[in-house]
């Protein structure tokens, strides 16, 4: 095929991609507050994973086709619009105080993050064993989460064994459930077609392929989180706004890039993305700058201005590297 048919498989792909991930986010937040999940930790665990199922179809299937610069580009490109692109909007649009107890758990988070990805640029390769280490990091993640009792409601449940609440099955969360999925169906049927089209432009225009997938499709998988999270804070849930934010960023680097180095066949050489990794962990430590001790512990027009201005720079170095003059 012809590079004009592969851009208009590309366009329409990631459009009904973009539709279908948002149709899985809203679903997902729409069956946390019906069975009133987003009261548990088990609610913010579930939101954390439910909101990377984009990212995770797109890299998975990068691997799968062979184009691991499409997978990683994605994975950590879609980290750097969150922290930096989505949690700016957010400031910049209403602000955002934190609460003392909430703001020294998600800073845990960011420092965790941070962590992950100083050690990552330590190593050259990234085999099946790190990705075993990163699943288990993940788990790990989830029990602090529910040892500190992250929700995202401001209801706590304090019986100490009581796990769920009273779900009482209704029209609603059954229709919920079934958007849920038909969601997720569309978001791997889509995801093919716009990987396979990607890996087709990068190689007629000779741009690396982790350009596009930290750009193009990040920017798309992100949207729906954009909506999600603006929304949230509209309505003054910030714990399912930035905290989400947060939790799923850590989950990108843990869960997501786990599971592709375990189904990916060879090591990935982590050096060819040092721009990238560098990126994410600037815009790990400044939103971590902004939040903790060092700043104003809140996100507000100024914060959410450098936040904007520094994913423009990113993009702006991208094309730089990534893109043969």
């Amino acid at each position: 095929m012809n590079l004009l048919t592969e851009f208009t498989i590309f366009i329409i792909s990631i459009f009904i991609l973009s539709k279908a991930s948002h149709t899985v986010i809203k679903s997902s937040v729409k069956m946390a507050r019906i069975t009133r999940l987003g009261e548990l930790t088990i609610g913010f665990l579930f939101l954390s994973i439910a909101t990377v199922i984009p990212e995770t179809t797109i890299s998975i299937t990068s691997v799968i086709s062979g184009n691991f610069g499409i997978a990683i580009g994605n994975i950590l490109g879609s980290n750097i619009t969150v922290l930096l692109l989505v949690a700016g909007l957010m400031g910049f649009i209403k602000s955002v105080n934190m609460t003392e107890n909430t703001l020294v758990k998600l800073t845990h988070m960011l420092f965790l993050c941070s962590l992950i990805l100083i050690l990552l640029m330590l190593l050259n390769y990234l085999s099946k064993i790190i990705g075993l280490a990163l699943l288990f990091l993940f788990i790990l993640f989830n029990i602090y989460s529910v040892k500190s009792k992250i929700t995202l409601g401001n209801i706590r449940m304090e019986e100490h064994f009581k796990l769920i609440p009273k779900l009482k099955i209704s029209v609603s969360l059954l229709k919920t459930i079934l958007y849920f999925f038909i969601g997720i169906t569309v978001v791997l049927i889509s995801a093919w077609f716009a990987v396979n089209s990607a890996a087709n432009i990068t190689i007629g225009l000779n741009i690396d392929q982790s350009f596009i997938g930290a750009t193009i499709l990040s920017i798309c998988a992100s949207l729906p989180e954009l909506t999600v999270a603006i929304g949230a804070q509209k309505e003054g849930h910030i714990k399912l706004g930035l905290g989400n934010i947060i939790g799923s960023s850590l989950t990108r680097l843990t869960f997501v890039l786990g599971l592709v180095l375990l189904v990916s066949p060879f090591s990935i050489n982590i050096n060819l993305f040092t721009v990238l990794v560098l990126f994410v962990l600037m815009s790990t430590i400044l939103l971590w700058f902004f939040l903790g001790s060092f700043g104003r512990r809140k996100l507000d027009r100024m914060e959410g201005f450098i936040l904007i201005v520094a994913y423009f720079v990113f993009l702006f170095v991208m094309s730089i590297y990534l893109i043969p003059i």
